[in-house]
């Protein structure tokens, strides 16, 4: 799987996935939403081909299936959320905004299953009239529900900051042993230090004799 994303090709795929933004946000909600519909639609198509089940039944199993997924994505990727999910300021919004749009797409399912059954609409083509009335209705939850989890659910607030750095910071109380964050060390920079200047004795010169030699009385006697 590692392989598979290095690869150069999901690399450039990838590219306009990075950043914080929130266009680069919204770019990675639609790709986690575009997985979610994947997990959603098949069990849908399952549940009410193969198993023939009503379609409220289908889409009720087909949105508890697909919402694990797609809120540790969208928590972890597409809003790079680290650490423990909080229970009532994530979980319990994501889930109420999953029971919302499920609570819409029931209607519009209900609506296309009874249309099926009154012109004789069964098989694969009842399973896909089912499907398409499930997805019109998340899509027009869809957009409502980036601006909440932006700025409401999955939102990095000034006060409090990251949950990321909060719990590094934590972590770094609890394993300090005086119960302080350590402070690395900061480098002095060296004082420059003046020579005393050397005082320097004159030296006195002996001197120099010219090498003559006086014979005799150095007097001038006899």
């Amino acid at each position: 799987m590692r392989r598979a994303i290095d690869a150069p090709v999901c690399q450039r795929v990838l590219r306009p996935t990075r950043g914080d933004g929130s266009m680069q946000r919204f770019i990675r909600y639609s790709m986690v939403s575009a997985v979610a519909i994947v997990i959603s639609q098949a069990t849908i198509l399952v549940c009410a081909w193969v198993f023939g089940l009503s379609g409220i039944a289908a889409n009720t199993i087909g949105a508890v299936v697909a919402t694990p997924a797609s809120y540790e994505l969208n928590r972890k990727w597409a809003w790079r959320k680290g650490g423990k999910s909080h229970l009532w300021r994530e979980v319990v919004p994501f889930w109420a905004l999953t029971i919302i749009g499920w609570l819409a797409s029931t209607g519009t399912v209900e609506i296309a299953d009874s249309l099926c059954k009154s012109h004789g609409v069964t098989g694969l083509a009842r399973a896909i009239a089912i499907m398409g009335a499930s997805l019109f209705a998340y899509g027009v939850v869809w957009i409502g529900k980036f601006f909440l989890f932006n700025r409401l659910i999955f939102a990095t607030t000034s006060e409090g900051g990251d949950d990321t750095a909060r719990e590094a910071v934590e972590a770094g109380v609890a394993n300090g042993a005086s119960g302080t964050v350590p402070v690395a060390p900061v480098p002095l920079a060296p004082v420059p230090v003046a020579a005393a200047p050397v005082a320097t004795a004159p030296v006195a010169t002996a001197p120099v004799l010219d090498g003559t030699v006086f014979e005799g009385n150095p007097g001038g006697g006899l």
